[in-house]
Formats: structure tokens, C-alpha cells, sequence
């Protein structure tokens, strides 16, 4: 199985980051690096970036740059994952370039600007660096995703919603339609 690197991004939300470290530590399959970085006054004793009031894409685009797993995946701290997760986006891994799986907001995603978000999908890490996470503009998810499809990549897609937006527990969505 290739490694993986979880990048996790907050926002003085120690609430909601507790619930994905704890969400990431209950995966059937977890990470094998996890990459915090937080702005604002979240009082958990992590190390603060700066608030660069980009919805977190400086943030994420430094966890891909520090990654050193095989994949990366990106996780905020309002968002909720099922328990198999990152083993069944992994497992689709193979030979692949990005998985992308569906989410509660836009179940039936075709990467098209503005229906991607960084919780839907993994990037092989030397891909991902190589095409860089450069916008910081709001649909800067969606930009990363078109930039790395615009590279050519071999793109996988698990028709499962796996990945529940802005919702938090993930019991709490299962079983809700989009």
C-alpha cells in the first residue's frame, strides 16, 4: 500500500480540527504523515501560519510542498469523511495520477470549476508538486483540480459519497442526499 500524507488546515477552530485528527486516527486505513497548519488563535498548541485570508489554499499549497508520502490528501477542519475513506480512495489508487471520489454538495463532480473542493480527492504527491497549488483565489480547489487534468493525468473517480462538506459528524450527513 503507498504511503499517505494527510494535510489538515484550520482556522481558530480547535473544535472542529480535534474532531478530523480524531476522524484521521479512526480511518481503517490511516495516514501515514499528518500536516497541521492552522492561522488565527485555534489554542492547540500548534505552530500558526499566517492568515492569509485565502480559505486556506496558502495553507494547503505549503502542506503539499512539505508531503512526502506517495499521495496527499487535503482536509479542513468542518469537514467529515467515512471511517473508509482514504482505504478506498487509496485502493483505487494504483497507476493513477488523482482519485477523486463524491461528496454530499455535488454528488455526480465532474471537475469543472466551482463542484470541486480539496476534502473529494488525493494526488500522488510528485504529480501534485510538479503541477503546483498556485491560485489563492476562492475556487482555488477547483483550480488545482483543472490544472492537474490540464497535465494529463490518469484520473480515477469512486462513484461513493465518501467526503460530507462544511458538515461535521460524518453521522450526521449518512444517509442525506446533496
Amino acid at each position: 500500500m503507498p504511503s499517505f500524507s494527510a494535510v489538515v488546515t484550520s482556522h481558530a477552530n480547535p473544535d472542529g480540527l480535534r474532531y478530523v485528527l480524531g476522524m484521521l486516527d479512526g480511518q481503517t486505513r490511516i495516514p501515514d504523515e499528518i500536516i497541521v497548519l492552522v492561522s488565527g488563535s485555534p489554542g492547540c498548541g500548534f505552530h500558526q501560519r499566517p492568515n492569509l485570508n485565502d480559505w486556506g489554499h496558502a495553507k494547503r499549497a505549503e502542506g503539499l510542498q512539505m508531503a512526502r508520502g506517495d499521495w496527499v490528501g487535503f482536509f479542513n477542519d468542518d469537514d467529515s469523511y467515512s471511517s473508509d475513506y482514504l482505504a478506498k480512495m487509496l485502493a483505487a489508487a494504483a497507476g493513477a495520477d488523482v482519485v477523486y471520489c463524491g461528496w454530499n454538495t455535488y454528488p455526480n463532480c465532474t471537475f469543472n470549476l466551482g463542484s470541486s473542493t480539496s476534502g473529494n480527492f488525493i494526488v500522488r504527491r510528485e504529480f501534485g508538486q510538479n503541477v503546483g497549488w498556485t491560485s489563492r483565489r476562492y475556487e482555488a480547489d477547483g483550480d488545482f483540480i483543472e490544472a492537474c487534468r490540464a497535465n494529463g493525468p490518469l484520473i480515477r473517480r469512486i462513484d461513493e459519497v465518501l467526503y460530507a462538506h462544511n458538515i461535521q459528524p460524518w453521522e450526521r450527513y449518512v444517509g442525506r442526499t446533496g
